[in-house]
Order: structure tokens, then sequence, then C-alpha cells
């Protein structure tokens, strides 16, 4: 495969800048995309701004963002990128567009492009490192290089590529429409019992006593693998077993400080061994539902809104580094659930865990092999053949 290393801008892709101030947040609304709205290659709308129509209008003035646009993030977790959702919205601060004209590159393999090796090696060298945050100058991105195959093959990389990451994107959505349903079942009974109060630790244990595991490595989680959205932790490492929060299968991990806690960062355990015990950052609090109540309760109390709001009410401590105490959640106040209702709901709430569970799993297989694939299909190590191949012996 014979491949052109060039500059993005000479590969007709031109860096459309955005408005550098933000609007107003309403109920309903249009997305208004901001950096922590990127994650893992995609946008995330779950926690996403709204913004008026108005307001869509002035901040789309300069661009509007299509289908085939890629974000890339100038601070922050500099580099990221994520296609354009298929939605109407608008680009916030430090975030600006590749748009390709479709002559040298073609749109959908420009989203995989700025995710390679050789993408990270070009952003590295760009880099403005300052003492408070790191950037990238918007005409630099325009200048940074990449390897660009010719446009038959890059269609056929990023067809590979993109299967795998729709069916990640499926068994994600599975997963979303799954804690939803869950969810409104527990809004509604919470209405029905209006009048009937308990508080958290009536059903949840919060920082739980667990054994220092008795090993040299344990599985270690920290803050980046907590998510923002689901409920499924994203992998792990291992690390010496030596402080830090302590938990097991079942647990639920809530960030305490902010603005971790704000983003929702919260966790529900379910990859460790049987009697296993996992380490985690000490800005952990741990969540465990007692013995009649079952697991994944935890979790859902742990980020249903109302719950949010008292522990971000309840935050103290100096800008920028504020926390919540474990004292302060467990006084949280909540309507005493319908008798039998806690045990039929908690049993659907399992079985459908524990299927989302087995398509968590998969994501990360999935997820592995795309990230695999990638730096070796555009190098040309691999073919598209073989890749397809890898692709199918994978789910896809």
């Amino acid at each position: 495969m014979s491949v052109t290393v060039t500059a993005l801008q000479d590969a007709g892709v031109r860096v459309l800048d955005c408005e550098h101030k933000t609007p107003a947040a309403q109920r309903f609304g249009h997305p208004y995309i901001a950096i922590p709205d990127i994650q893992d290659g995609r946008v995330v709308l779950d926690q996403v701004r709204l913004i008026s129509d108005d307001n869509l209008a002035e901040w789309t003035r300069r661009t509007v963002p299509i289908k085939g646009d890629i974000l890339v993030t100038r601070r922050g977790r500099v580099g990221d990128t994520a296609p354009v959702p298929d939605v109407p919205c608008a680009i916030g601060q430090n975030i600006v567009l590749l748009r390709s004209d479709g002559t040298k590159v073609h749109k959908d393999f420009l989203r995989w492009a700025v995710r390679s090796p050789e993408w990270w090696s070009e952003v590295e060298r760009l880099l403005n490192v300052g003492a408070v945050f790191s950037s990238l100058n918007v005409k630099d991105i325009g200048r940074i290089r990449l390897s660009i195959p010719p446009i038959a093959e890059q269609q056929a990389i990023a067809e590979v590529l993109g299967a795998l990451d729709d069916k990640i994107a499926a068994n994600t959505a599975l997963a979303d429409t799954a804690e939803q349903m869950l969810r409104a079942e527990i809004d509604a009974a919470w209405l029905r019992s209006e009048g009937r109060s308990s508080t958290l630790s009536d059903f949840v244990e919060i920082n739980p006593k667990v054994a220092v595991p008795r090993t040299d490595s344990a599985v270690y989680i920290d803050m980046k693998r907590l998510p923002e959205s689901g409920w499924s932790i994203n992998g792990f490492d291992y690390r010496e077993p030596r402080g830090g929060a302590r938990f097991r299968n079942g647990d639920t991990l809530l960030a305490r400080i902010t603005p971790c806690l704000e983003n929702r960062k919260t966790g529900f355990v379910d990859h460790l061994e049987d009697g296993q015990v996992g380490i985690g950052s000490t800005e952990f609090i741990v969540l465990r539902s007692r013995n009649d109540v079952a697991a994944p309760i935890s979790f859902l109390l742990a980020t249903a809104p109302r719950f949010r709001d008292h522990a971000i009410q309840h935050m103290i401590g100096t800008s920028g580094r504020q926390r919540v105490a474990a004292s302060d959640l467990a006084s949280f106040e909540m309507p005493t659930p319908e008798p039998g209702w806690l045990s039929d709901f908690g049993g659907r709430a399992e079985a459908i865990f524990e299927a989302i569970s087995m398509h968590s799993a998969e994501n990360r297989t999935l997820a592995a092999t795309r990230d695999a694939l990638l730096p070796q299909l555009m190098s040309g190590k691999v073919r598209v053949r073989d890749a397809e191949a890898t692709a199918s012996e994978a789910g896809v």
C-alpha cells in the first residue's frame, strides 16, 4: 500500500474555529458540545449543555457543524477527537472542527487518522506547554502531517474500524436504554411513596470495611476509569495494595471530589473474581447494598438526580478542591419503597445488570481489537482483508 505523508491543510482538510464564549444553559434545546462531552472517540450527549434556538444560530454563525466533521480539543485533554453527532449542535470553547473536502482524505477515514499513533506524535510535537495548561494553536492543527493512503484504501480501512465501533455503540445504547427503564421505575415508585421517608443508610453501607488484599499486586481503578454515563468501569490496572478505597464485586464507586462528582463519575464493580478485593483512588466513596437489597440498587441510588443534587450541595473545601463527606451522603432522605417492591425491582435490576455486563465485556474485546488494528492498518503492516478476518473473530 502506497502512502503520502502530507499536512492536513494540503490534503483538503480545513480547520474551522468556534465562538470563544459560552451560551446560557436551559432545560430543553440543542446540544452545545464541550470538552468533557468527548469521551473515547465519540460525543456523549447525556450531560451535554442545552441551548436555545437563538443561541444555536448565534454560535454557528462562523461554522455550522455537519456530519463528517471531526471535533478536536485544543486544551484540557489536548488532541482528543470525535465525529460530530448527526444532530443540530454548536461546539464549545477550545474545540475546532476538521472538515475534509473529500478529494484526498475520505471523511470516514479522517475520523480514524486523527486517533492514530501518528496523530498523537504530531500533537505532542506541536503542543504549547504552559504554566497553567497546555494547548494547540489553531494554525498548527492544519500543519499536522499524516500518512494518507489512496482513497479506496482509506474507505476500506474506515469500514473495518467503523464496524467494530458501531457494534460498541449498539451495545452502549442498549445499556443506556436499560438504565433509563430502571430509573423510570424508581421515579414512579418514589412518587407512589411520597410521605414515607428513609435515608440512604437504610439501604446502603457507605465505605464498608474490607480487608487489605493479601497479594503483591491487586486490581486498581483510578478516577479516569469511572464512567460519566452508564455503569461499566473502563478497565483496570494492577498495583501494590497500599492505601485507597477497597471494594468487591457489586459495590458502587462514587467520585467525591470536584469536578468528577458534578460530571457523574460513578461505576458499578462487576469484573472481579469471587472474593477478590480491588483498590482504588482515595477520592472514591464505596457504596454497598445491604444484605436484603440487590447490589445494583446502590448504583441506581448513587446516580439518581436528586441524590446527586444532594451530594453536590454538601461539598465543602476550597475552590477547585471541594469534596463531599460520606456522613453527608448517609443522611440523604428518600421516599420509603412500598412493601415488596424493592425485592421485586432488585431481582429485575440484577438480571438486567448481568446481561449488560456481558455486553460490556464484549465491548472491551471489541475496543481492544479496534485499537490494536488502528495503528497496524494506518501503517500498512496489516492488510484490510486480514483486519476483516480479525474483526469477524471479535464478533463483528
